[in-house]
């Protein structure tokens, strides 16, 4: 007896030490994951920081930032010496998560793309790994090379057509040898060979020439692929043609319209999509009345508003989902999937994305349910037009975007800002089928 009993005291004290060393083990990583997940306090973000291999920054770091008045910087470099740098501001951050902010850009293969954006001079594809974003930052993009491009569109392919997502503001700078190298060939050429040579050097030109080139945009999406489509405005076609006009004498019907370049004015793209900015229809606000369960939000009536938004309300992804429709349900559905086309409202400062919708829904005379989530500290909109959540399906429900972006929280958490273009829209697919890919 006495025997085991030394054993297992034996057995205990190596036991013992086992889980000490694992736990001296488990604390003495060496902390360089870039995912952030270090033991102790989190370090606050700096104004700039460099991207990570793998893209993430963390959850826990935007919260060492997440509601102040000030913006950060994410800085990233490819091989081929582009550089990215992402802005936030951390203002309007409110529930922070992770971002994977890594971008790859490739410019080989776009002739199709740019022969769809009416024969767009430029075209750069950029690649990103993300999901949901937490507020809409301004994206720069640095390229070592000058495009010939003045403006320029970031677009995204949705149901085989280009949607527009934002301007971008382009500048190019050749670089200063080329410029003088041009300026002494063209003080060589004989004047009684300018006009001609002019139309071929309007060909040329429209090549990227040695130099740097930045595009700033705003970004509402991270996931997947989309393209910066880049072209010559009509006025900077005009501009050059009046010049060789007054240069050359030509007439004006030689010198206006379509350059030689193949750029007739600037690039049209499709603008429509499930954010509700392309064009919509006169007769989609349609209503079943304001019976219905009790919304939980304040009548109050808006008395000095001085401020404007613009606001829709559409359920047209279940025009193609109608087998999934629940039975009775079919009424309130407009054959055009308008419930309110896009209208220009008044509001007044500090109301919600929530407040403006119950009061064009009252207004309107259109049906409208929410209820308030504790857990997201928020109100829900459970149902529009007695159109609720799983009534099309078990990944149904209703969504809000402004001015393209799907925030990552509660409407009654977004304070509606003077402009905004707000968009209420149906999804049949937990958001994949508007433009939301953030659950995925």
């Amino acid at each position: 007896m006495k025997k085991k009993g030394f054993m297992r005291v034996v057995l205990a004290l190596l036991m013992s030490m086992l889980l000490i060393v694992s736990t001296g083990c488990g604390k003495s990583g060496n902390g360089g994951s870039s995912s952030g997940k270090k033991s102790g306090k989190t370090a606050t973000l700096a104004d700039m920081n460099e991207i990570p291999e793998d893209g993430i920054i963390t959850k826990e770091q935007f919260k060492t930032v997440a509601g102040d008045n000030k913006k950060v910087q994410f800085k990233g470099t490819t091989d081929d010496g582009i550089t990215y740098i992402w802005t936030y501001d951390c203002s309007k951050i409110q529930n922070p998560a992770d971002q994977n902010l890594k971008i790859d850009f490739s410019e080989k293969g776009l002739d199709d793309l740019k022969k769809q954006a009416n024969n767009a001079n430029d075209a750069l594809k950029m690649t990103m790994y993300g999901k949901g974003l937490i507020c809409v930052p301004d994206l720069e993009v640095q390229l070592p090379e000058a495009w010939q491009s003045n403006s320029a569109y970031l677009v995204k392919e949705q149901s085989g057509k280009l949607a527009r997502m934002s301007d971008v503001v382009v500048t190019a700078q050749v670089k200063e040898e080329n410029k003088k190298k041009q300026d002494t060939k063209t003080e060589e050429e004989d004047s009684s060979d300018k006009t001609a040579k002019s139309t071929t050097q309007a060909k040329k030109d429209t090549k990227p020439k040695e130099g740097t080139t930045s595009l700033k945009m705003s970004v509402t999406s991270l996931d997947g692929d989309c393209y910066i489509i880049g072209g010559i405005t009509e006025q900077q076609n005009k501009g050059a043609s009046a010049a060789n006009k007054a240069e050359n004498g030509t007439t004006n019907s030689e010198s206006e319209g379509s350059d030689e370049s193949g750029n007739s004015g600037e690039n049209s793209y499709n603008e429509e999509g499930s954010s509700g900015s392309g064009d919509v229809s006169d007769g989609g606000a349609s209503s079943s009345g304001s019976s219905g369960k009790q919304d939980v939000a304040n009548d109050e009536e808006v008395s000095g508003s001085s401020h404007t938004c613009t606001i829709s309300i559409s359920c047209a992804t279940i025009l193609n989902n109608m087998s999934d429709l629940k039975s009775g349900k079919e009424e309130f559905v407009p054959s055009d999937g308008w419930i309110l086309a896009a209208s220009e409202v008044e509001f007044t400062e500090g109301e919600s994305v929530h407040d403006v919708l119950q009061r064009v829904c009252k207004d309107a005379g259109i049906q409208m349910e929410s209820s308030f989530t504790p857990a997201y500290n928020s109100a829900y909109v459970e149902g529009i037009n007695n159109l609720y959540e799983f009534d099309c399906g078990q990944l149904s429900g209703w969504m809000y975007n402004v001015n393209g972006w799907f925030p990552n929280y509660g409407c009654s958490k977004y304070t509606v800002q003077d402009g905004d273009v707000i968009n209420w829209v149906y999804t049949c697919n937990l958001g994949k089928d508007v433009g939301d890919n953030s659950m995925y």
